[in-house]
């Protein structure tokens, strides 16, 4: 016979229980709940901004546009007040009585020019907040792709404890035939163990399904940044998914140079070294700055003390020992690094686009034997169920397992295709090459 349905709604009931219930004593999440069922898009629509993983790259996205700002007030207008109360014991020769020497004095300078060494470290701080930028959005998008994996996870975790299940209550069922046999004296005792056996086997493999059920959705429910949520219920993309062309290896490869970001944060750190080199370079060019004084005394000294004050302060630097030339050293040995990072980054990401490319042609043959697989169970099943209804055919179970087995290598072979898609479309920097375009 087949299958008992009462037994597969039981034990897919408990499992919904056990999924719902898996977070414990965790307490309320205060934030709107996941929508039930869960699709791939809902999942993507709630990625949270407050995630640690994208806080960390705002964070450094920030600081680096502080420190743009920072560098940029240099050229600000400075003001300095000073302000001295001062005794002193008149000198003998001074017809000025008292001993009350204090004394007000407001200072404004501004800088107008060292030369270059400014505008190079505003050029270096500038591409580095430029590369942080870029550095934040290529993070959100390797976040996406999280979701994207750990949500497909959790479908394919489904499929395959649907397909456990089915084999453990196959076993269930001729273990129970052949325990009925054996009384009758119909089967041995050898056999009835070897059934015992593959029915423990299969009971521990559905166990171990259904924990995968509950740690995927743990990871789900991280990624999305809602670890007390659990989606009990997923409901998976409909299959078989609709796939962009795969554009031949050379085009891929002609435009990891123009279009990976990657490629570009590297080469824009590069910059940032090349900058900071001229800036290291200009340590030892003069500084012209414009300033103005303005004072009030209480002791009066005739010219010597004059109430306003303007001119322009040329300072040359004369000796610097060996600082010069130390930073310049070390500037051009963190240009010489970058470069080698970029080359590296080239070679890396040339050999992992090759990889995606060939893994990507075989998830394309492997797709058409997914469905080659699941036409002929389907016909298979069909076939047994006619037989059993004729009763030339005494158990569906095996037929169902393997009709579910083939269900999930198609969801496993297609799932592995998106992701694979998704990651070629980050690192070309082109969403026209994902499986699940951003929704614009």
């Amino acid at each position: 016979m087949g299958v008992p349905a009462f037994i597969l709604a039981a034990l897919a009931g408990v499992t919904l229980l056990l999924l719902a219930t898996g977070s414990g004593h965790a307490r309320e999440d205060a934030r709107e709940p996941l929508p039930q069922p869960l699709r791939l898009e809902n999942a993507l629509a709630h990625i949270d901004r407050a995630h640690p993983t994208l806080l960390r790259a705002q964070a450094s996205r920030e600081r680096s546009e502080r420190e743009l700002e920072t560098v940029q007030a240099l050229g600000d207008v400075q003001v300095d007040a000073r302000l001295e109360a001062r005794w002193i014991e008149p000198n003998d020769l001074t017809a000025l009585p008292g001993n009350d020497d204090s004394r007000a004095q407001l200072f404004a300078r501004k800088l107008v020019s060292d030369f270059g060494r400014t505008r190079s470290t505003v050029a270096a701080s500038r591409q580095e907040a430029e590369a942080a930028r870029a550095e934040e959005e290529l993070t959100q998008s390797r976040h996406r792709l999280d979701v994207m994996r750990s949500f497909l996870d959790v479908a394919l975790a489904d499929l395959a404890f649907t397909r456990d299940t089915e084999a453990m209550a196959s076993a269930f069922v001729g273990l129970q035939r052949a325990r009925d046999r054996n009384e009758l004296g119909q089967v041995s005792d050898i056999d009835l163990y070897e059934l015992e056996a593959r029915y423990q086997t299969a009971r521990g493999t559905r166990l171990r399904a259904l924990q995968e059920q509950r740690r995927t959705r743990a990871e789900l429910a991280e990624v999305l940044n809602r670890p007390d949520q659990p989606p009990a219920q997923v409901l998976a993309p409909a299959l078989p998914l609709e796939l962009p062309q795969l554009p031949p290896l050379d085009e891929l490869l002609a435009r990891i140079g123009e279009q990976s970001p990657e490629i570009a944060i590297r080469r824009a750190q590069l910059e940032v070294e090349r900058h900071r080199t001229d800036a290291a370079r200009a340590l030892n060019r003069p500084r012209l700055s414009a300033e103005v004084q303005l004072g009030a005394w209480v002791r009066e000294f005739g010219g010597e003390r004059n109430p306003a004050a303007a001119g322009l302060i040329l300072e040359i630097p004369i000796y610097q020992g060996r600082q010069r030339n130390a930073a310049v050293g070390v500037a051009t040995a963190e240009r010489h690094l970058a470069e080698a990072e970029l080359a590296q980054a080239m070679i890396e990401t040339r050999g992992a686009l090759r990889q995606l490319f060939f893994e990507i042609e075989a998830l394309l043959v492997q797709r058409d034997e997914a469905l080659a697989r699941l036409d002929y169970r389907e016909l298979y099943i069909d076939r047994a169920r006619a037989l059993y209804d004729m009763e030339e055919r005494a158990d569906l179970g095996d037929s169902m397992v393997q009709q579910s087995a083939a269900a999930h290598f198609e969801a496993e072979t297609e799932f592995a295709l998106a992701l694979a898609f998704e990651r070629l479309a980050l690192l070309l920097g082109d969403p026209s090459l994902s499986a699940f375009p951003h929704d614009p």
